[in-house]
């Protein structure tokens, strides 16, 4: 075990750190491969967007070590009042934010020298108020007791949509159901708000915007020929171009920085450095790189889990099986969604793709894993946030069944 200012960090957890930290090395390097842009007579040049991923990731990494400076029981007990700031920063986006001319959509807000997307921190503040909540009370496992969780999940999700970006409101609800699982939600009850949930999708294709109906039809529909027109009209030449570059990197790749289908820009430039990272990763460092990728994400999501069964604190508990499911789901999502296994829903690869918001969002998640694991056996005056319901819990704990097991 090892000693930061009092914080007590032990191998496993920097074991966690260490791997973000090849994973973060590896997103630096595949940023710069895909920042390279050619030109028609054979010229090229990089851009500017690895040395922004570098200030970004020390941004990430001076925010990841405040966090960890915090015990986690006091971010638990301003959870409520977080979660309404990023419901306020949402509502802001939709009358401020910056539009994407290429999709008219507003996920950003202008900071001054700096751009955000608050939906990415929002999925912070919701897996702080759910542990919060649920960490309280024990109505969740009544059917009618999940109309608040769901609930508190909900109201993020439809402004996000509002933006819109149906792929990331998408993510929250993975957190929100693995977080009632672990907090004793009887699964049937589960299983049957999922059940609704999809009964009720066919109500919302018409609702859907013209670009999304376009992905969902064309991913369908992947498999059929078609033109150069009618691939763009459907948003699919970037899937086939991505499909084309890991098929290409065979077993051990073209070589970092040498892959074709990346260096002369056949993978849309505005795509392959975030949402398509991964086809470039699996074009130049082939099919063993890529799973060295997969295994390092692997690792990361089992040393969470570790943490998760080892805190006894169930808002600490709540607070890693949420982090877990958000850099998992993110993870399966981006991967699948470049090899044409899932549709296009413009999510990133987290600690890998380029993007600020993104960076932030799972350093400080991987920092309230840590700060969880570090402070479990830390007893402060201020432990007990509502002392009813940890007498309540003292009585009956919460049911290892109901929780993941080794």
């Amino acid at each position: 075990m090892m000693m930061i200012r009092g914080l007590r960090l032990r191998a496993r957890d920097w074991l966690l750190l260490a791997t973000a930290a090849a994973l973060l090395a590896i997103g630096v390097a595949f940023v710069y491969s895909a920042s390279y842009r050619s030109g028609p007579m054979g010229e090229g040049y990089y851009t500017t967007s690895p040395a922004k991923q570098v200030q970004w990731i020390a941004i990430g990494l001076a925010a990841l070590l405040a966090v960890m400076a915090l015990n986690y029981r006091h971010l638990l007990e301003h959870a409520f009042i977080l979660y309404g700031i990023g419901l306020g920063l949402l509502v802001l986006v939709l009358f401020f934010g910056v539009t994407s001319e290429e999709i008219h959509a507003r996920r950003w807000l202008n900071l001054g020298p700096f751009r955000a997307q608050p939906s990415e921190f929002m999925k912070l503040f919701v897996i702080l108020a759910l542990a919060r909540y649920l960490m309280d009370t024990e109505s969740h496992r009544r059917l009618s007791g999940l109309l608040v969780p769901l609930g508190m999940v909900a109201v993020p999700m439809a402004l996000i949509v509002r933006e819109p970006d149906l792929g990331m409101a998408l993510v929250f609800l993975p957190i929100a159901f693995a977080m009632l699982y672990a907090s004793a939600a009887r699964p049937r009850h589960l299983l049957a708000v999922v059940a609704a949930m999809a009964a009720a999708v066919p109500l919302l294709w018409p609702h859907l915007h013209a670009y999304q109906k376009e992905r969902i039809l064309g991913f369908l529909t992947q498999d059929e020929p078609r033109s150069r027109q009618e691939l763009l009209r459907l948003d699919l030449y970037q899937l086939e171009q991505a499909k084309i570059a890991i098929g290409s990197g065979q077993l051990f790749g073209q070589g970092w920085g040498r892959g074709s289908q990346n260096r002369l820009n056949f993978i849309p430039a505005k795509t392959r450095n975030n949402d398509f990272i991964f086809a470039v990763i699996c074009e130049e460092w082939g099919f063993v790189g890529a799973n060295a990728v997969l295994a390092l994400y692997l690792l990361l999501l089992i040393l969470c889990g570790r943490v998760a069964e080892e805190v006894h604190h169930p808002g600490g508990r709540l607070i890693v099986v949420g982090v877990t499911a958000m850099l998992g789901t993110q993870a399966i999502v981006n991967t699948a969604m470049a090899a044409g296994q899932l549709p296009i829903v413009g999510l990133t690869l987290p600690l890998v793709s380029y993007g600020g918001s993104s960076i932030l969002s799972s350093l400080i998640g991987l920092a309230l894993v840590a700060n969880v694991s570090a402070y479990q056996r830390v007893s402060l005056a201020t432990n007990v946030l509502d002392p009813e319901a940890e007498a309540r819990r003292a009585m009956a704990p919460m049911p290892e069944e109901t929780f993941m097991r080794s």
